[in-house]
């Protein structure tokens, strides 16, 4: 426990000493010093380019923004801010800086005149050259490389918002861990730890087809080389995107094209063994006059990590599985060509193939094939989406997209019952068509600027086929085999109104911005609903930024879990724990139900958000966004029981345990079951021995109320002519709390075993020199309470330490030119997971939802640019 304090305790120390150094850094520094540049006039995509590359630093620009510009000469000794205005010129475009990159974007004034070529457009609002009411969090493919992120499995861990429960590879398999579980190695984002199906993942700004086990997104599929950014909304947006967008939105941004070669590879593993890791990949691409395109693939490959690798765990037999072992294969394309003046063509599409092992051991005496299961899932998915866009005139534009996907996911589960074999297998494949088409551009002249109006409509249809199946003694038997398809039709639209501005601005009101956006959706035969919302921008000074928004949000109830499997699964009561008293007779057992449910109804949310940003012009790269959030959420689908084996002595869901229950309605409930009775209570099934039947079916919960405040700082200065320094750190306080129905009293969801943490943070700070870039990471998830016993104790915090440090030799020849060597390592300090009480020797001890079994994790890569 001491080292583990002292850890912590070193770990904040580092952390607070990064950001003294943030506020001490003199302001003069803020400015880039000068180096030469000799650029000719040429297009303006490539000046850009060239700049990044010599600076070593990101500009981010919408393609659509510099397509057909033309660049004038940059020469003389510049900073790179100054090279950027020479590039941009006279034009509409001017430059930001935002998360450590400089980016491009139309002048204010013009996007509000409607003079805008293009502009970026971030998630949050659907109108170009707008600030959008709700916090935005972005995160480059730069920013990620430095911190030693390679892939994006990994971005959901660093993410403070973000909860890491639900389907994940982290989450181990073996014991309670809160009913969630590791089902086919995919990476779902869960913000606010509302769920991966509440929260709305796109690509492009576009739907992929849901992970077929989970309903959520897989973002493990996409290689890290061709991810231009990660934008990031924690705010309801159903008015905007539709269902699912709950807890939140996170766009993956690609490339659009690229010129050249890029080819990487990765190793690395554990200090304690396991986990051994090999990552290749590649991007080639080329840019052309009007258009271009990139195409990545990358391979990898993970061993697993077994419980003898830790000594935490060493009570468990060897051959259970903390870590999965996988291999995976993705590719991503994207192109875009003009094919008239004002007229082009785009393109994305995805493909990946991902094969994993899962082994569970039910007993500390047993070998896993006597008592255990082994699961090989299989994950296969693909996404091609094309666009066309129009400029008719007018500052309007006009896209029609359309999308074709399908995510499948098979999974093979050998299970040993006292030596008996039972085999397994699952197959879900969701496919999704999705058709849309949209228009933004200005409507009248305001005071502050044009008002803008974005419409948009279009058509949406999924299916999910399922096959459920078991074989044992050579007869197999079917539980479930259907395919179940919803569509709907959809409509939407916004509306941005900036009654003061640039030319009107007033003494404590620099700008004002008013924002409104509704969408309709109906399902066929299921439901309909409109969603609102409505957003508030004010600067009082051109330092300080004021956003509010309000608005409603739902999500309809998923293909799986209207149609997942009914179970009834006997279990021995010994399990529970803490158990009854008086005693439970030796030999008693518990029916357990569960599965899903077709009388869901569609989950509404209200969510509110308040922020302010502060960016003083007197400390040049400094950012600070607080906010704060509130989401008031009913009828969401979820087990009522969060950790079942205390459930018999639980008094907040004794309205869901029925105790000794008839023969008959035993019976009933086992006739009821899709895969008939599981029994793994290790004795023969006797209905006098059932003391209790335990309900975790799937339910619309009564009502979840969920707030707390987000913290961010980000400070970049230019220390020298060819260093630059860059700092961070973001916060998350969460506060939640369910009421499964009204008659029963608010149980906490945060801040407890196996959910979110009321508390989680991340701080860094990189250094970049012309030949070196070190980094270094501090992440924190706060303590949790186990409360499933009558005395409640403290899980402790996890706290981890993370450095990365990159060479790239400044005079390269041959292949020694444009190269970087890179060494990582993650969890230096080699922070373990903080046991908690099982009931069952065999259960995994610990909160793998929150905290990790990897241990110290060193890599080492190379980067090649040909």
């Amino acid at each position: 426990m001491m080292t583990s304090l002292r850890r912590t305790y070193c770990a904040a120390l580092l952390a607070a000493t990064a950001l003294q150094a943030c506020l001490i850094v003199s302001p003069a520094c803020a400015q880039s010093a000068p180096m030469a540049f000799d650029l000719p006039a040429q297009p303006l995509a490539t000046t850009l380019r060239a700049i990044a590359r010599k600076a070593g630093r990101e500009i981010l620009f919408a393609d659509d923004q510099v397509r057909g510009r033309k660049s004038p000469a940059v020469r003389g000794s510049l900073t790179i801010e100054q090279a950027v205005k020479r590039a941009l010129g006279a034009s509409d475009l001017v430059m930001d800086e935002q998360a450590g990159a400089l980016v491009v974007k139309v002048r204010p004034q013009a996007a509000e005149d409607g003079t805008a070529g293009g502009t970026i457009t971030v998630i949050g609002t659907r109108i170009r050259g707008a600030t959008g009411p709700s916090p935005v969090t972005v995160l480059t493919r730069r920013g990620l490389e430095e911190q030693g992120i390679t892939d994006l499995a990994s971005v959901s861990r660093i993410i403070p918002q973000n909860f890491t429960g639900g389907q994940n590879p982290g989450v181990v398999g073996g014991g309670d861990q809160g009913g969630y579980s590791n089902v086919n190695n995919s990476t779902t984002l869960n913000l606010r730890g509302l769920g991966s199906d509440a929260t709305l993942t796109l690509i492009n700004g576009h739907r992929l087809p849901y992970d077929a086990v989970n309903q959520g997104v897989d973002i493990s599929t996409i290689p890290l080389a061709a991810l231009e950014r990660i934008e990031i909304i924690t705010d309801g947006a159903s008015a905007l995107y539709g269902s699912d967008a709950v807890g939140g939105v996170a766009n993956l941004r690609l490339r659009r094209d690229y010129d050249g070669l890029l080819t990487s590879a990765r190793i690395g593993g554990t200090t304690q063994g396991g986990d051994v890791q090999q990552q290749y990949s590649g991007l080639v691409g080329k840019r052309w006059t009007g258009g271009g395109f990139m195409a990545a693939v990358e391979f990898s490959k993970a061993t697993p990590i077994y419980a003898n690798q830790r000594s935490y765990t060493s009570n468990l037999r060897p051959e259970q599985m903390l870590g999965t072992g996988s291999r995976q294969v993705s590719g991503v394309l994207a192109g875009h060509q003009d094919i008239a003046d004002g007229i082009w063509l785009e393109l994305d599409a995805q493909v990946a193939d991902r094969r994993s092992r899962k082994d569970s051991a039910f007993s500390v005496t047993s070998p896993l094939t006597f008592l255990g299961q082994v699961s090989q899932p299989v994950t296969r998915s693909y996404t091609i989406t094309p666009s066309l866009h129009l400029r008719p005139g007018g500052g309007w534009e006009a896209t029609l997209q359309g999308t074709q996907g399908e995510s499948s996911s098979g999974v093979n589960a050998r299970r040993y019952t006292s030596g008996a074999l039972l085999v397994g297998e699952s197959t879900y494949d969701d496919y999704l068509t999705n058709l849309e088409a949209s228009a933004e551009g200005p409507l009248i002249r305001l005071p502050g600027g044009d008002a803008r109006l974005a419409l948009g409509g279009g058509y949406r249809r999924f299916r999910l086929d399922f096959d459920v199946r078991s074989t044992t003694g050579g007869i197999t038997t079917v539980s479930r085999n259907a395919s179940e398809r919803r569509q709907s039709v959809f409509g939407y639209g916004e509306l941005s109104l900036p009654l003061i501005g640039p030319a009107n601005r007033l003494p404590l009101v620099d700008a004002l911005r008013l924002s409104a956006a509704v969408r309709y959706e109906r399902y066929t035969g299921i439901d309909e609903v409109a969603t609102p919302k409505l957003g508030l921008v004010y600067a009082p000074h051109p330092d300080i930024t004021l956003k509010y928004s309000w608005g409603r949000s739902f999500k309809i109830p998923t293909l799986n879990q209207v149609n997942q499997a009914r179970q009834a699964v006997l279990l021995s009561a010994a399990l529970f724990a803490p158990q009854p008293v008086p005693a439970l007779p030796t030999g008693s057992t518990v029916l357990l139900i569960g599965g899903g449910n077709p009388d869901l109804r569609a989950e509404r949310a209200t969510s509110s958000t308040l922020s302010v940003e502060i960016k003083p012009h007197f400390l040049d790269g400094l950012r600070v966004e607080a906010s704060w959030f509130d989401i008031d959420y009913r009828g969401r689908i979820a087990s009522p029981i969060n950790s079942v084996l205390s459930a018999l002595t639980n008094p907040a869901v004794a309205s869901f345990v029925q105790l000794s229950p008839t023969s008959s309605a035993l019976q009933t409930l086992i006739a009821t079951s899709d895969t008939g009775l599981a029994n793994q209570s290790g004795q023969p099934y006797d209905p006098a021995k059932v003391v209790a039947v335990i309900d975790s079916s799937l339910r619309n919960t009564a009502h979840e109320h969920i707030r707390g405040v987000d913290l961010t700082i980000e400070y970049g200065a230019q220390l020298a002519r060819d260093s630059r320094l860059q700092l961070a750190a973001s916060a998350s306080y969460l506060d939640s709390a369910r009421q499964v129905a009204a008659s029963l009293p608010s149980q906490a969801t945060s801040g407890i075993l196996f959910t979110p943490s009321k508390f989680r943070a991340r701080g860094s700070a990189s250094l970049e020199t012309s030949m070196l870039q070190v980094s270094t990471s501090l992440n924190y998830a706060g303590s949790n309470l186990d409360t499933r016993f009558p005395v409640a104790t403290r899980i402790g915090a996890f706290t981890t330490l993370d450095l990365s440090a990159a060479f790239h030799p400044a005079a390269g020849k041959g292949l020694l030119r444009d190269i970087e060597f890179r060494l990582s390592v993650q969890n230096l300090l080699n922070e373990e997971p903080d046991p908690i009480r099982v009931s069952d020797p065999s259960y995994v001890a610990f909160d793998s939802t929150n905290q990790s079994p990897v241990g110290r994790f060193v890599s080492f890569s190379v980067t090649k640019q040909w």
